[in-house]
């Protein structure tokens, strides 16, 4: 992962709503500084937190800085795996920080969706000026049932893509 200013970091952070009981899930192929600044938050209000890692090594890494805590939870998992987490958790807001390959892009879209709560957020860090795989991500989002699809402008080196779930609409 690119480099994160930790301050741009903080303020995407503000959309996540200070509520107790939160469920919040990150997906990463490597890079702890906002692994770090989530997580920080997460165990400052008491939100679960569970960290999905697809590199072996990062895992063994993140599960000695994420895992100690009774409600941070680390998981090594593959692009191809039918589900991420277990049927009961759905999470408010899941953030995307790894890099999904092309090939398993659709199929993470439509994979994830039964992880989200109705009218929780997906936020995906997309490479900055790649207007093709935004709308890429756009249209997948949109085949899934996702809503109010916008982009953020706020890092260096990356765009953010923010959607919505709805419930009900269109029953996928």
């Amino acid at each position: 992962m690119k480099k994160l200013e930790s301050e741009s970091i903080n303020q995407l952070l503000e959309i996540i709503s200070n509520y107790p009981g939160l469920r919040v899930s990150q997906f990463s192929d490597g890079g702890e500084v906002f692994s770090n600044i989530l997580y920080s938050l997460c165990v400052e209000r008491g939100y679960e937190y569970q960290l999905n890692v697809f590199n072996e090594d990062f895992y063994i890494k993140a599960k000695n800085l994420y895992g100690g805590d009774k409600l941070s939870f680390v998981k090594l998992i593959k692009w191809t795996q039918r589900r991420y987490a277990s049927l009961a958790k759905q999470y408010d807001v899941l953030f995307v920080t790894a890099t999904v390959p092309n090939e398993h892009r659709e199929l993470f879209t439509k994979n994830i969706y039964s992880h989200i709560k109705s009218a929780g957020h997906i936020i995906l860090f997309l490479e900055k000026g790649n207007y093709q795989d935004i709308d890429e991500w756009r249209s997948f989002l949109e085949e899934y049932l996702f809503v109010s699809i916008s982009t953020l402008d706020i890092f260096e080196n990356y765009e953010i893509l923010i959607a919505k779930k709805m419930h009900g609409w269109g029953g996928k």
